[in-house]
């Protein structure tokens, strides 16, 4: 229950914010563009586009909403109730989840349609939005200013797009295959050709360890960063 009133907050949140309609502009942005793209190379830049949107979106709005919130002091204050830490990460993931989500689906209908498989669409925005997401808390985190977050947040997150290189056939290495966005095209990739089995386990459980390494990474640092007003850390 708290965990769900934390989430209907973070929608709140980013709605008062703007977000929404912001991301409503990009949106468009993306839709014109792939009007104009030749049919040749719209598979490919369809791909490109849906892994980039969640792992941009989930990167760069997590930090600048937890920046926000401690600049308003929302961040200090929500800690000091009965909210765990956990609890507040998993939030964000969700919130930002379902934003990666409606415009994922909004781009791929105005363009070529329903994915072939649905499922591995969705894992792949999800998993891949929710991963992203945790990277950009942690860079928040440990950033006292917008212009520090920025750096950090690439920083942390330029090694994980490195797969990015294989499929666009500019560069590979077997090493790519223990990195969690392998699992993220791999999904988007067969979402015009179900993936076999082995294959789609694969790319759900490469995204899921890191997701798992994330959260712990993430908990660690808010144990550390985040009192309550009595000075004890805040635990689960």
């Amino acid at each position: 229950m708290r965990l769900w009133k934390l989430f209907l907050f973070d929608l709140r949140f980013q709605w008062k914010h703007g977000l929404y309609f912001v991301y409503f502009l990009v949106c468009m942005v993306y839709i014109g563009g792939l009007s104009i793209v030749p049919e040749a190379y719209l598979d490919n830049t369809l791909l490109l586009l849906t892994f980039s949107d969640p792992s941009a979106l989930g990167l760069i709005l997590a930090g600048g909403i937890l920046l926000l919130e401690r600049d308003q002091g929302v961040f200090e204050n929500l800690f000091v109730t009965p909210v765990k830490t956990l609890e507040y990460i998993l939030a964000k993931c969700f919130s930002l989840s379902c934003l990666s989500l409606t415009v994922a689906f909004a781009i791929h209908l105005s363009s070529t349609g329903w994915p072939v498989s649905l499922v591995q669409f969705v894992l792949a925005i999800v998993l891949t939005s929710s991963f992203f997401t945790l990277i950009g808390l942690a860079a928040a985190i440990r950033s006292r200013s917008i212009n520090s977050f920025l750096l950090l947040s690439q920083l942390y997150s330029l090694i994980f797009i490195l797969p990015v290189l294989d499929y666009l056939n500019l560069f590979t290495t077997s090493l790519f295959a223990v990195l969690p966005v392998q699992g993220t095209l791999m999904l988007l990739e067969g979402t015009s050709h179900p993936l076999t089995i082995s294959d789609f386990l694969y790319a759900v459980c490469i995204l899921l360890i890191w997701i798992g390494l994330a959260v712990w990474w993430v908990y660690s640092l808010l144990q550390r960063s985040v009192r309550t007003q009595d000075g004890d850390e805040k635990h689960v």
